[in-house]
């Protein structure tokens, strides 16, 4: 009485249960090495976030800014504003994202100058579609934001949407008035 199986249930059991615990098995096996993968890339995937924010914040701030001259404002809580900084000499950038087209996000980096003044813009469209929407990035565009100091901006104030771009240009309005929002009443107000 050394095996009481017959030969259908051990074939039955080959045939389904077997797979089932293989698959199991290397299903675990996966997800074993994705959480060991995302313990070691977390940190680094964190420190290239940061380093392209600060890249980000220098290119929009005044030639000889380094990031030595930056302080990172904290507690925040202007919506859609993602960060700012501020330098020793007065002025500020700030960081602010709006969705656009399909939801998907416009990133805005704004800088001003100690009274105000939007002195630079970038911004990644990088999100919308290619050729469109992706125009909001465009130097033409962007460059009628430089000088603002008039409160709130919207379309035809200071600057018209890009034609066949409702959503990004909206995004782009959204990003740039929450940036302002922030450094009235956060940054110029707490200092």
């Amino acid at each position: 009485m050394a095996n009481n199986q017959t030969p259908e249930k051990q074939s039955a059991f080959k045939e389904l249960v077997l797979p089932v615990i293989v698959l199991v098995v290397i299903c675990l096996v996966c997800s074993a090495l994705l959480a060991v993968l995302n313990d070691v890339t977390a940190p680094i995937i964190d420190a290239n976030t940061k380093a392209e924010t600060l890249a980000a914040y220098l290119s929009v701030l005044p030639e000889g800014t380094t990031d030595a001259d930056l302080t990172e404002v904290t507690d925040i809580t202007t919506p859609d504003v993602e960060g700012a900084v501020t330098t020793s000499a007065g002025a500020a950038a700030v960081k602010a994202v709006a969705s656009g087209y399909s939801g998907k996000d416009v990133t805005v980096y704004v800088a001003f100058d100690m009274d105000g003044t939007i002195s630079n813009i970038s911004v990644d469209a990088s999100t919308q579609t290619t050729g469109i929407g992706s125009k909001v990035a465009d130097e033409s565009f962007t460059s009628g934001f430089i000088g603002w100091n008039g409160g709130a901006v919207s379309s035809g104030n200071p600057v018209d949407g890009v034609a066949s771009a409702t959503y990004s240009s909206n995004a782009v309005f959204t990003a740039v008035n929450a940036a302002i929002d922030c450094y009235t009443n956060e940054i110029k107000g707490g200092m």
